[in-house]
């Protein structure tokens, strides 16, 4: 029997060259196969980043979000200290807005027009999904409830007229005024603090 190496040499082919030959479609069909793997861990690194990526996004917007609710929360509690430290003014503007003292008007329209003012911040960071709404129906609650008094609301329609506030607080007060009674008298039964002193002259 003549062996592979015999016939080779008989015809003049060098037997590696032949090797070579013979074990090229194998290999080629083996590249291929390692391609195909190569191909397959790019696309699974591709998507593993991707996820990597949306998680690092989540977590940022988390933290933007939390942040941005503490800062929230403090400058609303600065409102309420202001409130509190002028709250003779503040009652009276809100019982009588025309017959309180240019003083106690500044100081009275000074804490409301704060209050809108961080009220419309909100909106807006609402809208962007910074703030919850929760926070803002209780901060809604809050500045709708002092503008809807006696004094409150004549304070709010001239500071709408000038269009002093930003249009998302003017668009969301006129839609909440719209559904209650206006002016509030009821507000001062529920919220004590706010009476007037007995010896203000009554409506």
């Amino acid at each position: 029997m003549i062996n592979l190496c015999q016939c080779s040499t008989a015809f003049g082919i060098d037997a590696r060259n032949l090797n070579i030959a013979l074990m090229q479609p194998e290999m080629e069909d083996h590249m291929e196969s390692l391609g195909n793997i190569g191909a397959l861990v790019g696309g699974l690194g591709v998507l593993v980043s991707a996820i990597f990526v949306g998680v690092q996004i989540r977590v940022a917007n988390k933290l933007a979000r939390a942040d941005s609710q503490r800062h929230t929360r403090h400058a609303w509690q600065e409102a309420l200290f202001y409130l509190s430290d002028n709250g003779k003014a503040v009652r009276k503007f809100l019982h009588n807005y025309e017959e309180t003292g240019p003083d106690d008007q500044f100081k009275a329209a000074h804490a409301l027009i704060a209050m809108g003012n961080h009220l419309d911040l909100l909106l807006k960071l609402e809208s962007e999904g910074l703030e919850s709404q929760d926070n803002i129906r209780f901060m809604s609650d809050a500045f709708v409830g002092l503008v809807s008094t006696r004094g409150g609301i004549k304070f709010w329609k001239d500071m709408a007229s000038i269009e002093l506030f930003g249009d998302d607080l003017l668009k969301h007060v006129e839609s909440r005024l719209s559904m209650i009674t206006v002016p509030n008298n009821d507000l001062p039964n529920i919220l004590p603090w706010l009476r007037p002193d007995t010896d203000w002259p009554t409506i």
